[in-house]
């Protein structure tokens, strides 16, 4: 394993797994909406290491819609995977972290928690709640010498999110009155960045281990060029925001955020 670490690697089904088998590896199910399978898998964790140094929590949920016609299910499923699945896990690992003397959280939200973005409102407000929940319970913890950061990546074309969000979306029908906007937004998808601009996997899996190892407080752990702009022009004063985000949401730009 990276660094000589222990790791558990979860996933709903771990028939799917095809890495390498190792010593230091212990594949587990976990479906952080379910309360009994996050308790399992911190069990079987700390059962077979001994303790738990850092929890990850990557799983998520995507989706284009028009925010008018999304079913209430649909927004409900991705705030029990978005949001309540990593408070789930949260939950069941400060016991753990506590006991052994401290612990570490990486939450991987996303740049649309930063910037809301048209076609991903109940996304975003999934991503915006995990981000906001990460920083107000870090200041709970600082004391306990538990430390929760957030990844936040940008587009990162090559994980295959805009075709399954896509997919998806074509499930959602929208009113036709907003049709003209969804081809004007969904052209955007489609033009080529500039070269080294979004975020590779690799870089994700990079600002992880960052979080996971810093020792210098920061917080927020950020991947990709869109991500970077989205964050400062946050920072400009009120008119000159709108002004961006304005360019920024034209069918002609080349650059659009979302995990």
């Amino acid at each position: 394993m990276i660094e000589g670490w222990n790791v558990v690697a979860t996933l709903r089904d771990p028939a799917q797994w095809s890495g390498a088998p190792s010593e230091r590896l212990l594949v587990q199910a976990l479906d952080v909406r379910d309360e009994a399978s996050v308790a399992a898998a911190v069990t079987a964790a700390t059962t077979r290491f001994g303790r738990l140094d850092v929890v990850v929590n990557n799983a998520g949920m995507g989706l284009f819609s028009v925010f008018e016609t999304t079913p209430q299910a649909v927004i409900e499923e991705l705030f029990d995977t978005n949001v309540f699945g990593p408070m789930r896990l949260v939950r069941a690992a400060l016991p753990v972290f506590r006991g052994q003397g401290g612990g570490r959280i990486v939450n991987v939200t996303s740049s649309s928690a930063v910037l809301p973005t048209p076609l991903q409102a109940a996304y975003g407000a999934s991503k915006g709640a995990l981000h906001n929940f990460s920083e107000a319970v870090g200041y709970e913890l600082a004391g306990q010498n538990v430390r929760i950061a957030v990844v936040e990546p940008g587009f990162v074309p090559t994980t295959g999110f805009f075709a399954q969000t896509s997919k998806r979306f074509e499930g959602i029908e929208a009113p036709p009155a907003y049709l003209p906007f969804i081809q004007q937004q969904m052209a955007a998808f489609q033009v080529e960045p500039p070269a080294g601009y979004l975020g590779t996997e690799d870089d994700v899996a990079a600002a992880v281990f960052a979080a996971s190892t810093d020792d210098t407080g920061l917080t927020r752990f950020r991947v990709g060029g869109d991500t970077a702009d989205a964050a400062r022009a946050r920072h400009l004063p009120d008119a000159d925001f709108d002004a961006w985000r304005t360019t920024f949401f034209s069918p002609t730009v080349a650059q659009r955020s979302g995990k």
